[in-house]
């Protein structure tokens, strides 16, 4: 999404190590400004959504004295104003954990283990920010929800055990503070198992799976039978005859989507999105914008950013070492250790973003900040392919 390997904290080192504090966080600041700013919501409620799906990093709530005046809440009272003005919803989607919720980078975890679930400390210091932000946002209207986690990942009945401690006691915690928004939950294996729930949890809540085509069906995209063949993904790789016949509550595949390097087979993303909308399902594509990746919005691969990127990783690309990773965590399970795909992508990513660190060296502080703007609306360009599919 970003362009350079590496975990968000990881990257966000790099830059600190070379540029100190002070400016790291001028620099960071101009990319959420870059990344979020009113035109791309402006944009989001054109294509006809009607919401939008904020991740967060935790720590992020954590990086000031006071609570209100941390980045997260700063970024996210910006962007729920924008969102106000446009009459979109938005969802609070708390994207890491500490020590990870599931094994892999994108949970700001390098480690290549799942260790938030088998740590009391972890989990009550990740209720406590959620008792925040639920009484900060308890009256706010255009807050839709709160989605607790993302994408847990575990593999063992420990890690079922603590899954759900974890949304029992977040969700009494929360209602002490907060009636009036949805909690969403999602399941393990990256949010597709779901019969770990015997019951809800609460009465104003709902679950939220993620599904991608390309990765369920990776042999299947040019098939002749799609929609069929979707179908039966859906009903074998979700829990969905648990979640619609026995807790019978509303559904959310909150991420779904198709990369931009796959442009021939666009059209299986289109069927899956009719698919749903078939089965009363909502849907959430992932995500908004990127470097060329899978966004609605991508930065140009001509950019002064993509050039930089590639210049500081030595041409590293994602896609070369990605490859199925939630459907490879799930053929894991049958070998003695589970965790050695992760620890292969976390060795990769880390070893990548010690080159970045090592040509950053060089890099003038005002080149790296100015490139930053190519992420802004007027710098990017729309992703045909994938809003012709969702259209």
């Amino acid at each position: 999404m970003f362009g350079m390997p590496g975990t968000d904290a990881e990257i966000r080192a790099v830059f600190e190590k070379q540029y100190g504090t002070e400016l790291s966080q001028q620099f960071w600041n101009s990319f959420y400004s870059a990344a979020v700013n009113e035109a791309d919501i402006a944009f989001v409620q054109q294509c006809g959504l009607n919401n939008i799906r904020i991740p967060v990093n935790y720590k992020l709530f954590n990086d000031a004295a006071d609570f209100t005046s941390s980045t997260a809440i700063r970024e996210i009272d910006r962007i729920l104003a924008l969102c106000k003005k446009y009459s979109l919803w938005a969802i609070i989607d708390l994207h890491t954990a500490p020590k990870g919720q599931n094994p892999d980078w994108h949970s700001d975890n390098n480690s290549g283990k799942d260790g938030f679930w088998y740590d009391t400390d972890a989990i009550d210091s990740f209720i406590a920010v959620w008792i925040q932000i639920a009484e900060y946002y308890s009256n706010n209207t255009t807050v839709g929800g709160y989605d607790l986690i993302n994408e847990p990942c575990y593999f063992t009945e420990e890690g079922t055990q603590g899954m759900m401690s974890f949304y029992q006691k977040c969700t009494s915690a929360i209602r002490k503070v907060d009636q009036n928004h949805i909690i969403f939950y999602e399941g393990n294996t990256y949010s597709r198992d779901f019969s770990m729930f015997t019951e809800n949890l609460d009465d104003n809540c709902a679950y939220t799976f993620h599904l991608y085509p390309f990765l369920q069906l990776p042999d299947k995209l040019h098939s002749t039978n799609k929609k069929e063949l979707l179908r039966q993904s859906l009903y074998k790789d979700v829990s969905l005859e648990h979640l619609q016949k026995h807790l019978k509550k509303p559904l959310w595949c909150g991420e779904t989507g198709h990369p931009l390097h796959l442009p021939d087979s666009f059209d299986m993303h289109a069927i899956y999105l009719d698919l749903l909308e078939e089965l009363n399902i909502g849907w959430a594509v992932w995500p908004l914008k990127d470097v060329g990746a899978m966004g609605m919005l991508n930065v140009k691969q001509n950019s002064s950013w993509t050039r930089l990127c590639n210049a500081l990783s030595e041409n590293w690309v994602f896609w070369d070492i990605f490859n199925q990773d939630s459907i490879l965590s799930v053929e894991n399970e049958q070998n003695a250790d589970p965790y050695s795909f992760y620890k292969r992508i976390a060795k990769l990513t880390t070893e990548a973003n010690k080159t970045v660190e090592k040509n950053s060296a060089k890099l003038d502080f005002e080149t790296l900040k100015a490139a930053i703007q190519d992420f802004s609306f007027d710098a990017c360009e729309p992703n045909t392919a994938l809003l012709e599919s969702m259209k």
